[in-house]
């Protein structure tokens, strides 16, 4: 069944965004009395497709559960060469990430000046993975962030963990203390230094015998960790 985000409740009738309209009539294809979910402020809707004066409107006909992990996970990723980000991004909505935030690591190849505008990219390609993925939720991927911010707002969530590959015995399964709010980090191409490992305020942990790629590691551990939390 088709997905679609809606800004705000006004009514059982909810106007669909002129670029999800344009999607949904001439994309999908679909036909007035089709089955659609709306997703509003967080809460899921079963709809029925309607069309007013060429505008796709939702019916809102009852409320269905949510599509959300009850795991909120935050994605520190190191930003990393070329588009990259894109396909973490994409792929992190999928599993269920709250929020990304891009960092800035001693070890980043790219050192982008201005990001404003890749973020709005970053952000509209969130959105459409949610939409795809049926996600009741459209993470948020926030500007890039330094390393000291970075160590500040950690302590923010209830548990932090640091897939690095120098850890020695603790995994995420062993790690995961059943917090609800958890960060994960994701070091750039080159990893993390040792000095980043000893500053930041996480756990170190393993993710097996292997080296995983970035753009591989942080699903690779957000998998693993909603497994642990039995929140798949």
């Amino acid at each position: 069944m088709s997905n679609f985000f809606v800004e705000r409740m006004a009514g059982e009738r909810l106007p669909l965004t002129p670029e999800d309209s344009h999607h949904a009539l001439r994309v999908l294809r679909l036909k007035p009395g089709d089955q659609i979910h709306v997703n509003v402020a967080g809460r899921r809707y079963q709809a029925v497709l309607e069309v007013q004066e060429g505008t796709a409107v939702a019916f809102i006909t009852e409320e269905v559960p949510s599509t959300e992990a009850r795991t909120r996970i935050t994605l520190y990723q190191g930003w990393p060469k070329g588009d990259k980000l894109d396909l973490i991004v994409r792929q992190a909505t999928e599993l269920g990430v709250y929020a990304v935030v891009p960092c800035l690591f001693a070890r980043c190849v790219a050192r982008p000046e201005q990001t404003g505008k890749r973020v709005e990219r970053l952000n509209r390609i969130a959105r459409e993975a949610a939409m795809q993925a049926g996600r009741t939720l459209v993470p948020q991927v926030h500007e890039l962030m330094p390393f000291e911010a970075v160590c500040q707002r950690l302590t923010a969530h209830e548990q932090a963990l640091i897939p690095y590959e120098q850890a020695r015995g603790a995994t995420i399964m062993s790690a995961y203390q059943g917090a609800r709010d958890v960060a994960i980090l994701i070091g750039p191409e080159g990893g993390f230094t040792e000095e980043e490992v000893a500053a930041l305020p996480a756990q170190a942990v393993t993710l097996g015998k292997r080296i995983l790629r970035t753009e591989t590691a942080g699903v690779a551990a957000m998998a693993m960790l909603l497994a642990a939390a039995n929140d798949v």
